[in-house]
């Protein structure tokens, strides 16, 4: 038997899993997508062809997706033991919303931002209805390398997390919005990263900036204004080719943001 192969297979089947998830949600922009190049947003809701990860990529992606989920199992065995009084699901019908004494707790949570056409999963929320406090939390696995890019004495700070600081922003700006449609107001706010090192298995607490949220609002905001564009020449979103015509490859701010985002991006066959 090639073991490879059948794990190869296995890691397609579960890339099919992660498409019926967010089937029907096809025309939104995807926060775990913010801060990225424009146009990637744009070939996304077009329905624009994809091109296939390679094997190894797979495996790396699925190593982080088992790290995220033992995180998520160990914050539901934390709530499980607190004597959760009660419990709720969004509107996928998944149970994401946990209450105890005066927290919410909101783990894999939906979040829904209309006005910017996004939709989203956060990994774990913490709303104290006391102290209105919201924080946001996400976690995210690192090599040694990008390690020592991070938290090095050498080379700290010379690699800002743009993506991961508006992915958060743009969390916190859903939780705000759905706590708002409940009149529950929020008086502080806080978001951080959990960091783990695939390598070492060390951890980091990292604590964002709010500022970030105001940048996160701009992104958003001028995204949708490109969208717009496309809509006007394309009602049905169905016709990549728009997209092209419309945002130029490097011709334009944001398209990409970053020189690398063209090497790991699925669309980069098709973009011009």
């Amino acid at each position: 038997m090639e073991i490879e192969k059948v794990y190869s297979e296995f890691l397609d089947s579960k890339r099919d899993e992660y498409k019926e998830k967010y089937k029907g949600l096809e025309k939104f922009f995807s926060a775990s997508s913010a801060g990225h190049c424009y146009k990637k947003h744009l070939f996304k809701i077009t329905d624009a062809p994809q091109k296939d990860i390679e094997a190894r990529s797979q495996r790396i992606l699925r190593l982080g997706t088992l790290i995220h989920q033992d995180f998520e199992d160990a914050v539901k065995h934390y709530i499980n033991n607190q004597n959760v009084h009660a419990s709720s699901t969004t509107g996928n019908g998944i149970t994401s919303i946990y209450y105890f004494d005066n927290y919410k707790f909101y783990v894999e949570h939906q979040i829904r931002l209309p006005q910017y056409n996004i939709v989203g999963h956060l990994d774990f929320a913490v709303f104290d209805k006391d102290s209105r406090q919201l924080t946001i939390y996400d976690y995210k696995t690192a090599a040694s390398y990008k390690w020592s890019l991070k938290f090095g004495r050498k080379y700290k700070d010379k690699n800002p997390n743009f993506n991961y600081e508006m992915q958060l922003s743009t969390y916190l700006l859903g939780m705000e919005f759905e706590l708002g449609e409940l009149d529950q107001l929020i008086d502080n706010k806080q978001m951080s990263i959990v960091w783990y090192n695939k390598d070492t298995s060390r951890m980091r607490e990292e604590k964002i900036a709010l500022p970030f949220i105001d940048v996160a609002i701009d992104y958003w905001q001028e995204l949708n204004t490109w969208r717009d564009e496309i809509e006007s020449a394309n009602p049905e979103l169905d016709n990549y080719d728009i997209v092209n015509l419309t945002l130029s490859r490097h011709r334009e701010i944001g398209v990409p943001f970053q020189d690398w985002e063209c090497k790991y991006c699925p669309y980069d066959h098709i973009c011009k």
